[in-house]
């Protein structure tokens, strides 16, 4: 009994008082703050609407804002007309230039040290002393001043250089136009003129648009061409052009001497980041924030006159300014406001959750999960706000997700009462916006019809349609009252193509988040479970095909029922699917299985046969928790007994028990609990009525309905039905639909009195005996042996 006992103590924890008020307060308090500021608690405006209320004129003067987006659009403007400052550094030409003077005396030097060599080596080789080692002739000092030269010269290089060098000792001679005298002043009289023009140290394709920079020396400053200046990229291709036409057809010469130059140029004209920063934020600051200003009792729009562009400004601006001296006087009763506006639409919502959906009200984990997805609907109407976009935005604000969710969770009727709540709470939070109410409203109700009959996750995409028709119908209909623009129209279609789209995406994705985190069952799985080809239910159609066929027909016994009373039909089909699956453990045990073999209860004890039967109610939750089954069907296996007496076995201890013994009845009930819904209290009289009536001989309607009509009225007389929703108008209304199910399944073998003509064929004995009051069960047995064992 540990396992009934662990779950009956689960059904007490779901409805905590104290749980489900915090989760109410955090989410009020969450949605809270995501409201605008005061200024946005009043009337709705657009530019192009009349004015429908009295003469508004200013309470106080107050400052005309300009619009945000104006606003930081000048701003950008004005950072981007802020001159990039730069400071020349004199520093870097100095100690280059000098570097550059010390590199050709260190030039020339090496130059006659390789001439010098040259010629030793010569000699050597005349007389005939042998090459020897390179290294040998020119020294170890030669070598490694060589290597560790700055400017990396090849050999030819070298050679060139020293015909250069020879040019030197011939000053006035026409060969001393080509000289590395000549190429020393001519490097240093180009470096020295590049330096005086000025080397950029960043490229001017970073610089932006901007033709100009601030060129700063000490406390002077001036606006210069960018142009005038050089950067790295300009360099080379001027230096080598400068050489190439001084040379002319001395290309190596020309090289060397570019080859130099370049290795003494560095930027001296540095761009100042902190500086131009600070000079961006000064020009930033220095953009006003406003175009005028209101006066006191000074009109801001008359009734019935148009809103144009000027006047919205104005309305805007008062907005800003009530809320800005609201923030000083009381900023705790603001926010006091906005609790009770939130809490106040929101109650409202939760009365129809404990009027008429009590098993959602008393369960706090479908309280959070509600409000989770209401939650995420209100981040999206906060993000839409505060992303800056010219298009409208607030069609993105996926309210049809969220209705179509609920709907597929819960119901049609949670799903759009909650729709409801939503469209105020998503308005209030875009300041009172009349159209984004609207407009959720219309598209999340016709997703939420699109799904309330839904049989597959596929056909959550069907919805696309019908959630652009409902912002098609509502888009229209505002835009023609507003004089909006064909432009506007089209921006706003588009965002609600989007949106249409997105929805059933973001549908299909969350809901199997949602039933695997929340443990939620919807109807989607309840129709997937309902496969015979399921493990479970396959496995009770092999070992105990007898217990198979007495669930399936009472499958369709309890889904006619919760149809005719407006219960959940597929949960209650379903459920009495899986009602018996503990039968499975010991299926010869229950006479519907035992097919040609003895009963094995005659030899039995009553009190451990009565122990084999409750027990199938045990094994039958050990094995829906070991598969994994949804809790709401687990409720099905103990609930469909509920504290039911088990009659058959009782009255045989009754009858065996000796002159001092006594008998407990407890012992003969089985553990519970009762019924707690409306779809397990149907499936308790299903499984009654669907044995008993299958043990009638020669059924007639009559039959039929007086036997149904003793089964029912037993359930209720005992209290079996106390502690679900089933009303007495309900329990009629079940009745009715057992009867028309009986009847049709009973039809080929039922005689009526007027056609009676042959006596009736003997029909199977009864599989299950129904579980009545003593007085049922006598007139039942009479006249007839009693084959049965009550296993329902």
């Amino acid at each position: 009994m540990s396992a009934i006992a662990d779950y009956t103590h689960k059904l007490g924890e779901r409805d905590s008082r104290l749980v489900k008020s915090g989760i109410l307060f955090l989410f009020i308090f969450i949605v809270a703050l995501m409201f605008p500021s005061g200024e946005s608690i009043e009337s709705e405006y657009h530019v192009g609407m009349i004015w429908a209320d009295n003469n508004l004129t200013a309470p106080f003067l107050f400052p005309i804002y300009k619009e945000e987006n104006a606003y930081q659009h000048e701003k950008l403007l004005a950072a981007q007309n802020v001159y990039k400052v730069f400071e020349k550094n004199s520093a870097i030409s100095r100690k280059n230039i000098d570097t550059l003077q010390k590199f050709f005396t260190e030039l020339r030097s090496i130059a006659d040290a390789r001439v010098m060599n040259a010629r030793r080596r010569e000699q050597m080789q005349r007389n005939r002393q042998g090459s020897g080692d390179m290294r040998a002739f020119d020294s170890t000092t030669l070598y490694n001043r060589i290597q560790n030269f700055p400017v990396s010269i090849t050999e030819n290089e070298w050679k060139t250089l020293e015909r250069l060098r020879s040019g030197d000792a011939f000053p006035d001679d026409a060969r001393s136009s080509f000289s590395l005298r000549r190429m020393h002043r001519d490097v240093l009289l180009v470096v020295n003129e590049l330096y005086l023009q000025g080397i950029i140290n960043v490229r001017k394709t970073t610089l932006g648009t901007s033709s100009s920079v601030a060129f700063r020396r000490k406390t002077d400053e001036q606006i210069v061409p960018i142009n005038k200046f050089l950067d790295v990229d300009d360099l080379g291709r001027v230096v080598q052009q400068t050489f190439i036409s001084g040379y002319k057809r001395e290309n190596d010469t020309a090289t060397i001497a570019t080859k130099i130059a370049l290795s003494f140029l560095s930027p001296n004209i540095i761009f100042q980041k902190e500086q131009t920063d600070k000079e961006i934020a000064i020009a930033m600051d220095e953009v006003p924030r406003t175009v005028g200003v209101v006066q006191e009792n000074e009109r801001i729009v008359g009734k019935r006159e148009r809103v144009t562009e000027e006047i919205r400004l104005k309305l805007d601006s008062l907005r800003k300014a009530k809320a800005e001296r609201g923030a000083d006087i009381n900023q705790l009763t603001t926010f006091l406001g906005k609790f009770l506006h939130i809490f106040t639409v929101t109650i409202l919502f939760g009365i129809y959750l404990y009027l008429f959906r009590k098993r959602i009200f008393h369960d706090n984990s479908k309280i959070l999960l509600i409000a989770i997805i209401v939650l995420m609907e209100a981040l999206f109407a906060y993000l839409s706000l505060h992303i800056n976009a010219d298009a409208p935005i607030e069609l993105l604000i996926l309210i049809p997700s969220a209705s179509m969710l609920l709907a597929i969770i819960f119901d049609s009727r949670v799903a759009f009462y909650c729709t409801v709540t939503m469209a105020f709470i998503v308005a209030g939070i875009r300041g009172n916006d009349y159209s984004v109410a609207l407009f959720s409203l219309v598209a999340g109700s016709l997703a939420v019809y699109t799904v309330r009959d839904i049989k597959h996750r596929t056909q959550i995409f069907r919805s696309i349609i019908f959630i652009f028709l409902g912002y098609f119908a509502s888009i229209v209909a505002m835009s023609l009252e507003r004089y909006d623009s064909l432009i506007s129209i089209i921006n706003q279609l588009t965002m609600a193509t989007a949106n249409a789209v997105f929805s059933p995406v973001l549908t299909y994705g969350l809901l199997i988040f949602f039933e695997r985190f929340f443990h939620i069952t919807t109807d989607l799985t309840l129709l997937e479970l309902s496969d015979f080809n399921k493990p479970l239910l396959r496995e009770l159609s092999q070992k105990a095909p007898g217990t198979f066929n007495h669930s399936v027909n009472m499958g369709t016994l309890a889904e006619s029922a919760a149809e005719a009373i407006g219960a959940n039909a597929i949960l209650a089909r379903v459920g009495a699917y899986y009602h018996d699956i503990g039968k499975i453990t010991k299926p010869l045990m229950f006479v519907e299985n035992q097919l040609g073999v003895p009963n094995r209860h005659e030899k039995l004890n009553p009190t451990v046969s009565v122990k084999v039967i409750s027990d199938h109610v045990k094994d039958g939750i050990t094995l829906a928790e070991e598969f994994g089954l949804p809790e709401m069907l687990i409720d099905f296996i103990p609930m469909h007994h509920g504290t039911t007496k088990i009659g058959f076995f009782y009255e045989q201890a009754m009858r065996k028990k000796g002159k001092f013994e006594t008998v407990d009845e407890d012992d003969f009930r089985y553990p519970g609990p009762k019924p707690q819904t409306k779809e397990t209290g149907i499936v308790m009289l299903a499984d009654a009525v669907e044995a008993s009536t299958r043990a009638i001989e020669q059924p007639t309607v009559k039959k039929i309905e007086d036997r149904i009509d003793e089964l029912i009225k037993a359930r209720f007389m005992e209290g079996e039905l106390d502690e679900c929703e089933l009303t007495l108008r309900d329990l009629t209304r079940i009745k009715s639909s057992f009867l028309k199910i009986l009847t049709g399944i009973h039809h080929s073998r039922m005689q009526y009195p007027e056609t009676q003509t042959t006596s009736p064929i003997p029909t199977e004995p009864a599989v299950e005996m129904p579980i009545t009051v003593k007085t049922n069960v006598k007139k039942i047995a009479a006249g007839k042996r009693r084959r049965s064992i009550d296993a329902s």
